[in-house]
Order: structure tokens, then C-alpha cells, then sequence
């Protein structure tokens, strides 16, 4: 059977493949990058919906304009997360920024046992969709943005 000149390739298949593999790098670097977040900025560019790990926990941070926030704590590890029937810790309050300084004073708390009521922690790298904190205690989470308001 002859083959029809029309579904042959054009060119070696070789080039195809340098071909997509250059059109997949010309992408991924138009793709947005994070920028970093200025200091005075750091106030008005927080608000919104943050997701990360802090310990063996998850949280939610939802950061609000009006100065509140909510936080969703989940357990994480083998237990927690195939086999309890663990209840998501719900902690809120007031948060302000001072310089690169983030303070929490927690008004309200759900299947959470609190040892301070007002928490601190710096800011260490803050970029449009990354926020990187550090504990008044000396540990370091990562956050993502979610969605902004």
C-alpha cells in the first residue's frame, strides 16, 4: 500500500522535538514570578489566603483587611490523616504588622489548647505568593497564597 505524501513529516523527528522542547522552555519562563514584597507594603499585600505547614500541622490563614484573621489547623502524619477522625483546630483574632514584625492576639480558639494568647513572629521573606515567617521561638514555616482580596 502506497503511503500519501500529505502524512508524511516535513522534517526529521528530531527536529519536532527540539522544536516543542524549546517552545516548553519559551512558557515556563513567561510564566509570573514571584516578585518580592517591600516593607511598607507588607501590611496591605498580606491580606488574603495562605496555606502551609507549621510543624506536623496545616494551616489555613485566611488575613483580612480589617485587621482579623482566622486560621484553620489540621494534624498531619499517617494517623491523622488516614486513620483518626481528627477535628480541625480553628484559631482567630487580630493581627497587626510592625516593620517586618507580624503580631497575632488570639480572641477565639476551636479544639486548640493555647499556651500564649498573643504570638509574634518576623517576616524573613515575603514575595507576591510566598511568605516565609519565623517564630518568636525560632521556627520557620513556609506559607502560599491561595487567593488575594
Amino acid at each position: 500500500m502506497k503511503e500519501s505524501a500529505s502524512l508524511k513529516p516535513n522534517c526529521p523527528i528530531w527536529v519536532t522535538t527540539i522544536l516543542f522542547a524549546v517552545l516548553g522552555f519559551y512558557f515556563v519562563s513567561c510564566a509570573k514570578k514571584a516578585t518580592p514584597v517591600s516593607l511598607a507594603e507588607y501590611s496591605t499585600s498580606i491580606v488574603g489566603h495562605w496555606q502551609g505547614t507549621v510543624g506536623s500541622s496545616k494551616e489555613t490563614m485566611n488575613i483580612d483587611g480589617d485587621g482579623t484573621f482566622v486560621c484553620q489547623i489540621q494534624r498531619m502524619g499517617f494517623l491523622a490523616n488516614t486513620l483518626s477522625q481528627s477535628v480541625p483546630g480553628k484559631v482567630s483574632g487580630t493581627w497587626n504588622i510592625t516593620g517586618a514584625v507580624i503580631t497575632l492576639k488570639i480572641t477565639g480558639e476551636k479544639h486548640e489548647q493555647l499556651e500564649n494568647r498573643i504570638t509574634s513572629s518576623t517576616i524573613e521573606s515575603f514575595k507576591t505568593d510566598e511568605l516565609t515567617l519565623k517564630s518568636d521561638r525560632g521556627e520557620t514555616s513556609s506559607f502560599h497564597r491561595l487567593i488575594s482580596y
